[in-house]
């Protein structure tokens, strides 16, 4: 399990690699490091110490506001007591480091809300604990990750709760989505929604999830099927609406509507300055430009997503931006080009043990000898053929999912 740095440690660390990326949050440094120090200090009170503590941060560090987490109990209300209440306070903080690429400071300040939560209740303790596996994850350490997840599922199971269950399960099946067991995930997910409260957080999460699996399985009426409830349920303006956008717009690539899915695509990074999704919104960019043979797209968005991961501390995420990358490289027969990035995304995921990755960079660095030769285009199906529903339901599907992402980016 992963320690947390000092407050001073984790903002040393993370001021290092705060860049552009940052843009106007960057001031905003000096002040998470205040919320890191302290939620640190709160930590090391004793209870008659912390009321007067806490309302002395409401009047600056801490100012009072109605935001909650992403991370909730779908099924309750936000914390009455001031314990609870703080400890939320501090994880949206968290969560606007996390969005800055300040995940050392976001995973002090968790790890700091996990211990208070200790003193408050089980479900504001769990909600934390599965906030933490959800950093540790973006950091690169599935070992601390999947801990915390196991550790909401089997509390969650121990009082019965299925919606906070939900919650740690869709970390773990995030988890084995970074792992590459794929059938895992999708078994992770379909639990997830099935214990989902309606409408609620997890089934925006769940769905999401099996979107992705649908689309790496080629299912693409069923991944317009998750996708547009993901979409419905999603608030307007979210992390999570610009995720189910994205995997729409990969979604229409994969069914081979390439100048829908890059419309789609650069939609999206006109909504979005989160670099989790914009590098891979980017590779999907990338490739859609190559399957309609613009060169100039490719290599301009490539800078991009070179500039993009220059500034973001995102392991996983880089990985798969430079084997996509490499796929649109591939698409157009510049097979030096793809080589480069798919030696990266080996390098990448050795190092932090993302073995489907791993294993499908080499697999695709070996087969360059034969490539060389030939125009490697990318997996898609006709438009309208791929399916795991038949006739008229999956072409209505398909058509449908087509027709929402055009009118969203035109």
């Amino acid at each position: 399990m992963r320690s947390p740095l000092t407050a001073l440690e984790a903002f040393t660390r993370d001021a290092r690699v705060a860049t552009t990326v940052i843009g106007d949050a960057y001031p905003r440094l000096a002040g998470w490091f205040a919320v890191t120090k302290a939620a640190e200090q709160l930590c090391v009170m004793r209870d008659e110490e912390r009321g007067a503590y806490v309302a002395s941060l409401a009047s600056g560090v801490l100012p009072p506001s109605p935001a909650r987490p992403t991370l909730i109990h779908d099924a309750m209300q936000a914390p009455s007591n001031p314990l609870g209440r703080v400890t939320e306070r501090l994880r949206v903080e968290a969560e606007d480091m996390e969005r800055a690429g300040c995940f050392e400071m976001a995973f002090t300040t968790v790890a700091a809300a996990c211990r208070l939560a200790v003193d408050a209740d089980l479900v504001s303790r769990l909600t934390a604990t599965a906030h933490l596996g959800r950093i540790a994850r973006q950091l690169g350490d599935l070992g601390t990750a999947a801990d915390c997840y196991d550790v909401v599922v089997g509390e969650a199971a121990r009082v019965r709760d299925g919606p906070l269950g939900a919650l740690g399960i869709l970390g773990q099946g995030s988890v084995a989505h970074m792992r590459g067991n794929r059938p895992e995930e999708r078994r992770l997910y379909d639990v997830a929604l099935s214990l989902a409260h309606p409408g609620g957080v997890c089934e925006c999460s769940a769905h999401i999830g099996l979107m992705n699996v649908a689309n790496a399985e080629n299912r693409v009426p069923d991944a317009f099927a998750h996708g547009w409830r993901a979409f419905d349920v999603s608030p307007e303006g979210s992390d999570a609406r610009a995720t189910t956008l994205s995997n729409l717009a990969f979604a229409a690539l994969r069914s081979g509507f390439a100048g829908a899915a890059l419309n789609g695509f650069l939609h999206v990074l006109s909504l979005t300055a989160v670099s989790r999704i914009r590098l891979t919104v980017i590779s999907g960019a990338m490739r859609s430009a190559a399957l309609r043979d613009d060169r100039q797209a490719v290599r301009e968005l490539e800078e991009t997503g070179r500039q993009e991961a220059l500034h973001a501390n995102l392991p996983f995420e880089i990985a798969s931006f430079t084997f996509h990358a490499a796929e649109a490289w591939q698409t157009l027969a510049e097979f030096d080009a793809a080589s480069r990035l798919l030696v990266e995304t080996r390098r990448i995921a050795d190092k932090y043990g993302f073995y489907e990755l791993g294993l499908k960079a080499e697999a695709a660095l070996n087969s360059f000898e034969t490539l060389r030769d030939t125009t490697l285009r990318a997996p898609t199906s006709a438009p309208g053929s791929a399916h795991t529903r038949k006739g008229d339901v999956a072409r209505v599907l398909m058509n449908d999912g087509i027709r929402r992402l055009e009118a969203l980016s035109v």
